[in-house]
């Protein structure tokens, strides 16, 4: 557990709720744009501007783009921070970053468990390389009122 936490927010959780953000109210949180994702999967304008748009509402944000790692590790050492706290995450590139993080960079990382937004099979594969589709998937278990 870190004394001093650097908030990572990313794509699945950009949420001023969050539950990283809850935990830890007066740490400095980040968000970086990922420029190796942004390449390899050509967002849309609209994308990115509903993405900016969620960013401006949560308060103590760093907005930066390039390497995620590179950029956390960064941030953390400017902030004073003695690891980062995140919330899970479905995109297979997230265990990978975290396990750079640890093993490269050498910063603590605490992945906090997210209340998933719905439930899938466990053989169910999701595309989530378009929200259209992901939507048109979980529509109807997420959009029921219980």
């Amino acid at each position: 557990m870190t004394i001093q936490p650097l908030i990572w927010l990313h794509g699945d959780c950009l949420n001023p709720h969050n539950p990283a953000l809850v935990a830890y109210p007066d740490a400095p949180a980040v968000f970086v744009f990922d420029e190796e994702l942004l390449e390899q999967y050509q967002l849309s304008f609209k994308r990115l501007v509903f993405i900016y748009e969620c960013l401006l509402e949560i308060p103590n944000l760093q907005i930066r783009k390039g390497a995620v790692v590179e950029e956390l590790a960064l941030a953390a050492i400017t902030l004073g921070c003695d690891g980062i706290v995140t919330v899970d995450s479905v995109a297979p590139r997230f265990y990978q970053l975290c396990r750079q993080l640890r093993r490269e960079k050498k910063v603590a990382v605490e992945v906090m468990e997210l209340e998933p937004f719905v439930q899938f099979a466990n053989d169910e594969e999701l595309d989530l390389k378009r929200f259209s589709r992901y939507w048109q998937a979980v529509s109807r278990q997420a959009m029921r009122l219980d």
